[in-house]
């Protein structure tokens, strides 16, 4: 029989459940991108407008991974 006595209680800080979470979001963010990235590259049609929605994209989502890892790692 199992003495789960013995094993105590787990004790990780939210600091470091927050700079997880973020590392974890971060991976799925350049899975995301690299998955967007191909499939807009290779089935547009039209490379301004590829240029353009690849632009943006970055744009809005680039500061808003900056103030996620300011929160995570500085407050």
């Amino acid at each position: 029989m199992l003495d789960f006595t013995q094993l105590g209680t787990l004790q990780i800080s939210i600091d470091t459940i927050v700079q997880a979470v973020f590392y974890f979001i971060l991976g799925i963010y350049a899975i995301f991108s690299g998955i967007l990235y191909y499939h807009w590259t290779a089935y547009s049609t039209d490379i301004k407008m590829t240029t353009y929605t690849l632009v943006v994209y970055a744009g809005t989502t680039f500061p808003l991974f900056v103030i996620m890892g300011i929160l995570a790692f500085i407050v």
